[in-house]
């Protein structure tokens, strides 16, 4: 598998107990199907890095999800396809400590005008064909180890719910399944967290979804796949 992802060293300097931070590179370009990766390099004791972006932009940046694997490293994935410049500034926390220790601000130029938000998945209720279809857009879908992948149904009935099915498990590879914004009639949202639960790397699941009537009639069905594509990639 071809390594899609962008490395930021974010390097603590300490002079006289002040930390100042280097950012290499402080501009970064993004394109399709790439990833970054924050990585805080010299932090003590209970100091974590984390990364935000400016209020004149989305709150994730150019990024569909910021995602923190330890203290001192920091994964955005997934691309909200605007081709644009993303003012971000990386931060040192404390636990103990009520201001930032350090911080200083880095760009990404999206260069890429192409939507990917995975890990969402979009699910499309087409009533007014014959038969009545449910399309899912991806149909396939890559999830690395511990993602959160969230199935977004638009279309639906009044009187109609949707459901998984996993083969062999009952939330399937993942540790935990939710439901929610369900305010809206036509619009709700399901979503497995902790991807990657006791399945191989490299396997391909086909799960199973279901839109049925309030009675239990079966309206619609499809069964999309997941490609298990491991843990995100460390250099």
């Amino acid at each position: 598998m071809e390594n899609l992802e962008k490395q930021v060293c974010v390097q603590l300097v300490r002079v006289d107990n002040k930390i100042t931070l280097k950012i290499t590179p402080e501009t970064i370009q993004l394109g399709e199907g790439e990833w970054v990766r924050w990585r805080f390099e010299g932090l003590q004791g209970t100091e974590f890095g984390f990364i935000s972006f400016t209020d004149n932009y989305p709150r994730l940046g150019p990024f569909a999800s910021l995602r923190t694997f330890s203290s001192d490293s920091v994964l955005g994935k997934g691309n909200k396809g605007i081709a644009d410049s993303f003012v971000y500034t990386a931060l040192i926390l404390d636990i103990d400590n009520p201001k930032a220790l350090a911080s200083k601000g880095g760009t990404i130029e999206n260069t890429t005008t192409i939507k990917n938000t995975a890990p969402e998945i979009k699910v499309i209720y087409h009533k007014d064909q014959t038969p009545p279809f449910l399309e899912v857009l991806p149909f396939q879908v890559g999830l690395n180890t511990g993602d959160t992948a969230t199935w977004h149904f638009e279309k639906l009935p009044t009187n109609a719910f949707a459901c998984f099915r996993f083969h062999d498990k009952k939330l399937g590879p993942f540790i935990a399944f939710n439901a929610g914004k369900g305010d809206d009639s036509c619009t709700v949202e399901a979503s497995g967290t902790g991807f990657g639960v006791n399945i191989p790397v490299g396997e391909q699941l086909t799960y199973h979804i279901e839109l049925r009537a309030w009675n239990g009639d079966l309206l619609a069905s499809h069964d999309p796949v997941i490609d298990n594509l491991g843990p995100p990639p460390t250099p």
